[in-house]
């Protein structure tokens, strides 16, 4: 009789181990659905594909987009500036400009050498446009990431503006020139600065 229980008892165990498995087990922490934003139901996402590479995933119930994969330039951009975007960058922006109007006014005050004054004059300059650049970077950037959107589309729209107001109003072409050109040249300062402040990873680790 005893055993009789003892073979009921774990055969009653057993079973409850396999009615209620472990959620966890299989993917040692992770989940294997999520949540959709738009529809809130859960599932897994699928993955858009172009030409081998991937766009982006979508949610197989409503369609909507659950996250976008950066494309071959961007993922090019972003190992040398993987902190894109930062408020870090734009703080030591801001920081470098505001030490070189100081330069420019103690210079100034002080009577010291022209070519002091002069570097700092167009310092101050290059880094406020820089600084600028920067702010209209973030704000780009953070637009897309908050619509879950390629922020390639909002710059291709930027672009498409530019040239259209260059060709509208022609003495405004160098100004629309002159601003993406310190688009540009904000990528090689951030991109320094983040080379600078970042440690060397050691291979062995």
């Amino acid at each position: 009789m005893s055993s009789q229980s003892s073979l009921s008892d774990r055969f009653k165990r057993s079973s409850q181990s396999i009615q209620t498995p472990s959620n966890h087990s299989m993917f040692k922490g992770h989940h294997a659905t999520v949540d959709c934003p738009e529809c809130h139901r859960i599932m897994v996402p699928r993955v858009i594909t172009y030409y081998g590479q991937p766009l982006k995933s979508i949610c197989p119930f409503c369609g909507s987009t659950f996250a976008s994969f950066p494309s071959g330039f961007t993922r090019f951009f972003q190992s040398r500036y993987s902190d894109a975007p930062s408020f870090s960058v734009l703080q030591k922006l801001a920081t470098i400009t505001i030490c070189l109007v100081a330069l420019w006014f103690i210079a100034d005050w002080g009577n010291l050498s022209d070519n002091v004054s002069l570097f700092a004059a167009f310092g101050t300059a290059f880094f406020l446009a820089v600084t600028l650049a920067e702010l209209v970077f973030q704000g780009v950037e953070r637009m897309a990431a908050k619509f879950f959107h390629q922020s390639n589309y909002y710059w291709a729209i930027l672009v498409l503006v530019a040239m259209f107001i260059a060709h509208e109003f022609p003495t405004l072409a160098g100004y629309v020139a002159l601003f993406f050109f310190m688009i540009i040249a904000r990528g090689f300062v951030a991109a320094f600065i983040v080379t600078r402040k970042k440690p060397m990873k050691s291979t062995f680790q």
